[in-house]
């Protein structure tokens, strides 16, 4: 939520997050799928000349409150027969998908930007960042299976014209 455009680096294809927003306090790096881009370049518009990707609803001035995304996430998912899940929840899903097909757990680590404890902890300084880019390519060649990227038209007020429960229920397998 607290994206800022200065962070998110379209021509390298990568969201660079500062110390300051990092789970772990170290700067992380997130390469962006082809569809992931595309969706930065139409937040983009959408944003106008915020400084925040997700400006707030009331004002561009201030980000998108950390809670907005849960709760249309709840209002969205209303009367279906979906488990309730949090935005955070979908990191764990795709660790889950990630290790099933084979990823390595330790770029799947490295991608949620997860810290490892111990003596490999403080040894492994990798970054996989060829790999890195490739799995979060995967996962958003997976997404767009289940929807469509061609589908998703983002109108001019920021709203997604696909049901969320849609995408919800493709996610979790009904």
């Amino acid at each position: 939520m607290l994206a800022q455009w200065k962070d998110v680096h379209v021509d390298d294809a990568e969201w660079h997050i500062p110390v300051e927003n990092s789970k772990t306090g170290k700067p992380h790096i997130v390469y962006l799928s082809t569809q992931a881009l595309m969706l930065f370049k139409q937040l983009k518009v959408l944003a106008g000349n915020s400084q925040w990707v997700l400006p707030g609803r009331g004002t561009v001035a201030k980000p998108f409150a950390h809670n907005v995304l849960n709760k249309a996430l709840i209002v969205s998912l209303q009367r279906q027969d979906i488990p309730d899940f949090t935005i955070h929840d979908l990191r764990r899903t795709a660790s889950r998908l990630f290790h099933e097909k084979g990823w390595p757990s330790d770029v799947v680590e490295k991608a949620l930007n997860h810290t490892v404890g111990g003596v490999r902890g403080v040894y492994n300084r990798a970054e996989y960042a060829d790999q890195r880019e490739a799995m979060l390519q995967f996962w958003g060649d997976y997404i767009n299976k289940l929807a469509p990227a061609a589908d998703l038209v983002i109108s001019r007020a920021g709203e997604l014209n696909r049901s969320g429960s849609q995408l919800a229920a493709k996610v979790a397998g009904k």
